[in-house]
């Protein structure tokens, strides 16, 4: 994973083009991962269209919406592929991806969903420190024609 793959998947979250980012990279991964699994259910596993439809219609929640209720939904989707996917390593299970790193990479980009999403309902960002503020030039008498007041 490149340096800066890396500071976006872990940067903090501080204002709300920052959100909104993270909500866009994280629909548009989890769309990736639901067209991944479709390609997989039409030539070897048909169990995993169920898989694929559930994270496209989350990933479409969380792109359109921004909804929360869909990154809880995708950390839990995902918190319980990733647990098939360990199982299936360890040999307890035999069904389920043996790609452990894409899961755990998918629940990662899961919870940074949860909290951009909520950051995005509450406005909770942090505001940037406000410049001093620089007093105005004193005025200087401007000279012009001099005009006598009428008595």
């Amino acid at each position: 994973m490149a340096t800066s793959q890396k500071k976006i998947l872990f940067a903090k979250i501080e204002t709300r083009e920052d959100a909104l980012k993270v909500v866009k990279d994280a629909s548009i991964g989890f769309f990736a991962v639901a067209g991944l699994q479709a390609i997989l259910a039409a030539f070897i596993a048909p169990s995993l269209w169920m898989d694929a439809i559930i994270l496209a219609v989350l990933a479409a929640g969380l792109m359109k919406f921004h909804s929360r209720l869909a990154a809880v939904l995708l950390v839990l989707v995902s918190g319980g592929e990733a647990f098939v996917t360990v199982m299936n390593r360890l040999g307890v299970m035999h069904e389920g991806g043996k790609n452990v790193v894409l899961a755990f990479i998918m629940l990662v980009v899961a919870i940074r969903a949860v909290e951009a999403t909520y950051k995005l309902a509450n406005n909770n960002f942090r505001t940037p420190p406000m410049p001093p503020r620089v007093p105005p030039a004193p005025r200087t008498p401007q000279r012009g024609p001099s005009v006598i007041p009428a008595r």
